[in-house]
């Protein structure tokens, strides 16, 4: 029974590669731990389990539902806190005081930039760094 299974689980992954599409493919790939409720709801099933099915399935349909979400939001955060420099790092990154107006920061950036761009030689990461600087304290002087 279990190489019969193996054999299905194998012929089930290459129909998955081969007929859906690159972007519905990166959405499944996204929501591999709803799909493994799903496959524990059909075992349970499968096994005479109804009422575990059905409670993994309940959980399937919430999990289907909220998991973009969840990973969305954890994605932003994640975005905001790697790459956002804090207000005194931003003034060090750009060497400008704490009572910079936004033109003095955005001379110290153009003149740091000029320095730190990719064309001219400089790291991408310096620049991004650069940019993100400006960017947060001019954001606070609006």
């Amino acid at each position: 029974m279990l190489p019969a299974l193996l054999i299905l689980a194998a012929l089930f992954a290459l129909l998955f590669v081969a007929r859906v599409s690159a972007a519905r493919r990166r959405e499944l790939i996204a929501r591999w731990p709803v799909l493994l409720l799903a496959g524990a709801a059909m075992v349970a099933a499968a096994r005479g389990a109804v009422w575990p099915a059905l409670a993994l399935t309940g959980i399937f349909a919430l999990a289907w539902t909220y998991w973009p979400r969840l990973a969305a939001y954890r994605s932003t955060k994640r975005q905001f806190t790697e790459g956002d420099p804090g207000e005194s790092e931003a003034r060090a990154i750009l060497g400008v005081g704490s009572n910079a107006a936004e033109a003095e920061i955005r001379s110290a950036y153009r003149a740091k930039m000029a320095q730190a761009h990719p064309d001219r030689g400089g790291k991408h990461a310096d620049a991004a760094r650069l940019t993100a600087a400006r960017d947060r304290l001019l954001r606070q002087k609006r």
